[in-house]
C-alpha cells in the first residue's frame, strides 16, 4: 500500500474499519482514497501456522495483513509465520472489548510487505480455544436487550455476511474493538466527550471527572505523631491548613469577627511588625495592589500574612480604599511600609485596581483581594512562573476555603461565557488540581502579570464596571495577544469568599455577574464557539490546549540532586513539555508524595500520581491509559513490570524504552575484572532480558552511540535512537589559582562508583600526594556506603549529599572519573564539564559519549597514567583553562536541555513507524 507518513493519532482502527479513508495525515493514500475491505478468517488449533502460511501465499503482492491471537500464543509462533517481515504490536482485547480477564494475553502481529492486494487489509483472528460468548466492554455496559440493540446499532457493519456462526462471533468481536477504539480516540484527542450511550450520563462524566472526595487524615506537622511514622500522611496542600489556622488565630486574638472587635489592638500589632517584603529603599520587584471596600477585619488578616511573608523578591504593598463605609482607609494609613490610597467617592473594584496599578513601581503587578490570606511560598511560586513559562502573560494562584477545601484550580469558560472554578469544593490535594497548566482564566483575587503587560492591555476593561468578568476578559485578551495564561498551584491563598460583595447573584454588586457574563459572551462568542457547553467533559476543558499526552514511568519520583539518572528523567520530562505534550509522571511502585521533588515537577506543569489517589500502576492505567499517545519507560525492571499492563490498558500508545545504559554490559565487565563466572552467568541472563525488552518496545533510547551500535547488531529489527546526555551549563566562578582539591561525584548505591572511589584512594591518591602533599580528595554525592564513609580522613573528605553543587565544584581543580566498570554515558563527567572543571577519566568514563581525548578530557587507562595525567592538569594553568573552555563549549553546543526535544521527537517518530509497520515504506519516500 502506498501509504504516506501516518499521523500518530491515526492508529490501526480506521485502517480496519472497512471504510473509504482519504485523510491519512491530511493527505490521500491514492487519488481514489483507500477502499479497505475487512476479511475475517478464524484459524484454530495446532494447524494455525500452516493455515496462515497457506492463506498468505495465495494473496496478491502489496498491502497489509494482520494476525490476531485471542489467547496466549507465543510471539515465537507468530514470528515463524513471517520470519522476514513480522512486526509485533501487543494490543488490548480484554478490558476494551470483553470483560477484563477473558483475553489477558491477546496479541496482534502486523505483517508488513506481505502479498496482499494493495487496497485490502486482511485480518486473521485465531484462538487455540473456543471463543466465549461476547460480553459488553469497559465503556459499553448497557443494560438489558435495549442496551444490546443500541450497542449493535452503533457498531460498524461487516463488509460481508459471515459464513458461519463462529465467524460471525469473531466478526462481532472485531467490530466491537473498532467501535470502542474510535470512541477512545475521540476522547483522547479532546474533541468529543464519551457518548452517554455506553454509560449513564452521570457515570460517563465521572469516568474522567470522579466525584468530589475528601481524604481525611492527620495534618502533617511536627506535632503529629502519624506524620513522623507514616510519610503518606503528608499532603500537597498541608501548608494551606497551617495558614488558615494562623488566620483564624489572628481573627480570634483581636475578636475581629465579634460584635466589638479590637481593631486598635490589631492595628498596633501590625504597626509593630517588620515588613519582610519591604524593598529597603530600593525600587521594588513587585507591586501588590489590594482594593479595599470595608471588611477591615479581613484586610487586617490579609496584611498580617503579607508582612510575615518571606520571598526572594521585594514588594511594595498598595492599599486602595474605595470610600469604605467603615473608615478602613484612615485606619489602615497608620501602618508603616504600606501605601494607602483613598478614593473619597466609591468607584468600584475595576477603578480601584486601575488607581493602584497607576501608582505602582514594581516590574510585576500582583492583584490581591483583601479577603485573602497568603500561604508560605505564594509569591515566589507566582512570580517564579514567568521564568518557568517564558510565554506566560498572566499567572494565577490556587484558591482554598478556610477549611482547606478547594475553591478554584484554574477556571473554565464555557461556550456561553459562563465559568467554572475547576475543582470547587473538592479535595485540593488530588493530582488533577496540583500541577501547573495553561487555563482559560484565573480568578482575579490573586493574579500576577508584568506591569508593562497591564499597561499594554489597559488593565481591566471598564466595560465590566463596577466588577465581575473583568478577570476572564483580561485573560482572554492576553491569550489573544499570543501570551499564555497559567494556573500555578504552588502559589496558594486562603480566600474568605464573598466578604465584600456577597454571594447572592440577585442583589448588590454581585448582580453584575449575570449582566457582565452576557457582555463577555457578546465580545468573545466567536472564540468561545470552540468550547464545550456548560458541564461537558471538564477533564478535557481544563487543559483544552493539550492535543497530545505522554506518560513517563520511572521506578520512583526522581531526585535530581541525588543521582544523575534522576536528573536525566527530569530533563526528559521537560523535553516532553517542550514538544507540547500534556505530560504525566507515574512511579512504578512507590506512590509516595515527596515534598520538594513531586512539587517541583508539578510547578513545571507535570501531572504527578501519588497516594492515596493513585496507588498502583495497573489501576492508574485502567482508568487513564487510553488517554496517552506515547508512554516512555525508564529502566529495565520498570518496563518488565508495566509493559503488559500498558499493552492491555493503553494499546493505542507508542512505547519508548529509555534504557539509559545496558546493565548487562557493566555486569560483564565487572565479572571479567573479578574473574567471577557466577556474575558472568547473571550478566548473560540480564542480556537476554534487556534484548527482550528492546524487541518488545516500539523504540529504545540510549545515551551512548557505542551502545546504540551494539544494539543494532544484537537486535537488528528494533529501532534505537541515541539521545545524548543533557546537562545545564552552569559555568565556573573561580579560576585555576583559587582551586585546590581533586573531586569525584556520584551516587553510592551504584556499585561502579564505590569501586571507583576505592580504586582511586588505594592506587592513585598515594602517587598524587607524594608529588603534591597538600592535595585532597573529595568524595561527593548521596548515600555513601559504610565502606565509602570509612575512607574519610585528613586527606579524604566524604561529603554526603550536596545541597549547593556550585560551591563544591568551585573548590575542585580537577575532576577525576576512575571508573573501571560501567556502561552508558556517565552523567558525572558532563556535570563536571558544565561547571568548567577539566576531567581526567578512564576509557570507560567517556565510552559512547562523543567526547574526545586531549580535546575535551584527558584519558588514562591504569593507575600510573591516571596519576600522571591528573598531576599534569593539576599543575598546568594553560592546559587547565583550555580544557575548561572546551568542556563548557561542548556542553553548550551538544548537550544542552534545549536539544532534548529534538532527540525525543526523533524517538517518537521512529516508534510510530515501527508500531505501524511502515519503516520500509517511509524509508523509500
Amino acid at each position: 500500500m502506498d501509504m504516506p507518513a501516518i499521523h500518530r493519532r491515526r492508529l490501526i482502527a480506521p485502517l480496519l474499519a472497512g471504510r473509504k479513508i482519504a485523510d491519512w495525515d491530511s493527505s490521500p493514500c491514492s487519488s481514489q482514497g483507500c477502499n479497505l475491505a475487512l476479511r475475517l478468517t478464524p484459524l484454530r488449533g495446532d494447524a494455525v501456522e500452516a493455515q496462515a502460511q497457506a492463506m498468505l501465499a495465495t494473496l496478491a503482492p502489496g498491502g497489509i495483513a494482520m494476525l490476531v491471537s485471542l489467547d496466549a500464543l507465543r510471539p515465537a509462533v507468530l514470528r515463524r509465520l513471517a520470519p522476514q517481515h513480522a512486526h509485533y504490536v501487543q494490543r488490548a482485547v480484554a478490558g476494551s472489548v470483553m470483560f477484563e480477564g477473558d483475553f489477558a494475553q491477546a496479541q496482534i502481529a502486523v505483517l508488513r510487505d506481505m502479498p496482499v492486494p494493495r487496497d485490502i487489509a486482511h485480518i486473521y483472528l485465531f484462538a487455540e480455544n473456543a471463543l466465549p460468548p461476547l460480553e459488553t466492554g469497559l465503556l459499553e455496559r448497557p443494560a438489558g436487550k435495549a442496551g444490546a440493540r443500541q450497542a449493535a446499532a452503533e457498531a460498524p457493519k461487516p463488509t460481508r455476511k459471515p459464513a458461519s456462526g463462529e465467524e460471525s462471533r469473531i466478526a462481532g468481536l472485531a467490530h466491537r474493538l473498532l467501535a470502542q477504539e474510535q470512541r477512545l480516540l475521540l476522547a483522547q484527542s479532546g474533541r468529543a466527550q464519551p457518548k452517554p450511550g455506553p454509560l449513564p450520563a452521570n457515570q460517563a462524566a465521572q469516568w474522567f471527572d470522579p466525584p468530589a472526595k475528601m481524604f481525611d487524615w492527620p495534618l502533617a506537622d511536627q506535632t503529629t505523631a502519624a506524620a513522623t511514622t507514616d510519610p503518606y500522611h503528608v499532603r500537597v496542600d498541608d501548608p494551606v491548613i497551617h495558614a488558615a489556622r494562623q488566620g483564624q488565630a489572628f481573627l480570634d486574638r483581636f475578636r475581629l469577627l465579634a460584635a466589638q472587635p479590637d481593631i486598635e489592638g490589631a492595628l498596633a500589632s501590625l504597626i509593630a511588625r517588620k515588613n519582610l517584603l519591604a524593598a529597603c529603599g530600593t525600587q521594588p520587584d513587585i507591586s501588590i495592589v489590594i482594593p479595599v471596600y470595608g471588611q477591615i477585619a479581613y484586610t487586617l488578616n490579609c496584611l498580617d500574612s503579607l508582612l510575615a511573608h518571606r520571598s526572594r523578591y521585594s514588594a511594595e504593598i498598595i492599599l486602595v480604599d474605595d470610600a469604605s463605609p467603615d473608615g478602613s482607609g484612615a485606619l489602615l494609613a497608620h501602618i508603616p511600609h504600606i501605601r494607602t490610597l483613598i478614593q473619597h467617592k466609591n468607584a468600584g473594584f475595576i477603578k480601584s485596581c486601575a488607581v493602584g496599578a497607576a501608582a505602582a513601581n514594581g516590574t510585576w503587578l500582583v492583584m490581591l483581594n483583601n479577603d485573602t490570606r497568603v500561604v508560605d511560598g505564594w509569591l515566589d511560586a507566582l512570580i517564579g512562573s514567568f521564568a518557568r513559562f517564558p510565554q506566560a502573560g498572566l499567572v494565577g494562584s490556587k484558591m482554598h476555603y478556610p477549611d482547606g477545601s478547594l475553591q478554584e484550580a484554574g477556571g473554565i469558560i464555557w461556550r456561553n461565557a459562563s465559568a467554572w472554578n475547576y475543582g470547587r469544593n473538592d479535595d485540593p490535594n488530588r493530582p488533577h488540581y496540583a500541577y501547573a497548566r495553561q487555563v482559560d482564566y484565573v480568578s482575579g483575587c490573586s493574579i500576577a502579570l508584568r506591569r508593562e503587560t497591564w499597561n499594554t492591555m489597559a488593565g481591566f476593561d471598564p466595560l465590566y464596571a463596577p466588577a465581575y468578568c473583568e478577570d476572564a476578559d483580561l485573560c482572554l485578551r492576553i491569550s489573544e495577544s499570543g501570551k499564555q495564561v497559567w494556573f500555578q498551584p504552588q502559589s496558594r491563598i486562603v480566600h474568605y469568599e464573598g466578604k465584600t460583595s456577597g454571594t447572592d447573584l440577585s442583589t448588590n454588586i454581585k448582580s453584575y455577574q449575570v449582566l457582565n457574563t452576557k457582555k463577555l459572551f457578546l465580545r468573545w462568542r466567536a472564540r468561545l464557539a470552540a468550547h464545550r457547553r456548560p458541564g461537558e467533559f471538564p477533564y478535557a476543558e481544563k487543559s483544552r490546549r493539550i492535543n497530545m499526552r505522554m506518560l513517563v514511568i520511572d521506578a520512583t519520583t526522581p531526585t535530581p540532586d541525588q543521582d544523575a539518572g534522576s536528573l536525566q528523567t527530569v530533563l526528559g520530562l521537560q523535553s516532553c513539555l517542550a514538544l507540547g505534550y500534556g505530560t504525566t509522571f507515574m512511579p512504578q511502585d512507590n506512590f509516595l508524595f515527596q515534598p520538594g521533588y513531586t512539587t517541583d515537577l508539578q510547578a513545571d506543569g507535570i501531572e504527578c500520581t501519588y497516594a492515596p489517589y493513585d496507588t498502583a500502576s495497573d489501576s492508574y492505567l485502567r482508568t487513564y491509559g487510553h488517554l496517552f499517545d506515547v508512554i516512555m519507560i525508564y529502566r529495565l525492571t520498570v518496563l518488565e513490570r508495566t509493559l503488559a499492563h500498558i499493552r492491555l490498558r493503553a494499546p493505542q500508545a507508542a512505547v519508548l524504552f529509555h534504557v539509559a545504559d545496558l546493565h548487562f554490559l557493566r555486569m560483564q565487565r565487572q565479572a571479567a575484572i573479578n574473574a567471577d563466572p557466577s556474575l558472568a552467568e547473571q550478566a548473560e541472563a540480564l542480556r537476554v532480558r534487556e534484548l527482550a525488552a528492546v524487541n518488545a518496545s516500539d523504540c529504545t533510547i540510549t545515551h551512548s552511540v557505542a551502545e546504540a551500535s551494539l544494539l543494532a547488531e544484537m537486535a537488528p529489527g528494533a529501532p534505537v535512537v541515541t539521545w545524548p546526555l543533557m546537562t545545564k551549563c552552569h559555568g565556573t566562578h573561580k579560576g585555576f589559582a583559587d582551586r585546590r582539591d581533586v573531586l569525584f561525584l556520584g551516587g553510592y548505591r551504584h556499585p561502579p562508583n564505590v569501586d571507583a572511589v576505592h580504586y582511586f584512594a588505594a592506587e592513585i591518591l598515594p602517587k598524587l600526594r607524594r608529588a603534591e602533599p597538600k592535595l585532597r580528595f573529595i568524595v561527593g554525592g548521596a548515600n555513601p556506603t559504610d565502606q565509602v564513609a570509612a575512607l574519610a580522613g585528613p586527606h579524604i573528605e566524604v561529603t554526603g549529599q550536596i545541597a549547593d553543587l556550585q560551591t563544591l565544584m568551585d573548590r575542585a581543580r580537577v575532576f577525576v572519573c576512575p571508573l573501571r566498570v560501567g556502561a552508558g554515558v556517565k552523567g558525572k563527567i558532563f556535570t563536571a564539564l558544565a561547571y568548567g572543571i577539566p576531567v581526567v577519566t578512564t576509557p570507560v568514563g567517556i565510552e559512547g559519549s562523543g567526547l574526545l581525548p586531549d580535546e575535551h578530557v584527558l584519558l588514562a587507562d591504569d593507575a600510573k597514567s591516571f596519576a600522571k595525567q591528573t598531576l599534569r592538569l593539576y599543575r598546568d594553568p594553560i592546559l587547565w583553562q583550555r580544557l575548561s573552555n572546551a568542556g563548557l563549549a561542548v556542553v553548550r553546543r551538544d548537550y544542552s536541555p534545549e536539544s532534548g526535544a529534538g532527540f525525543l521527537a526523533a524517538a517518537i517518530d521512529a516508534a510510530w513507524k515501527h508500531k505501524l509497520g511502515v519503516e520500509a515504506a517511509c524509508a523509500l519516500r
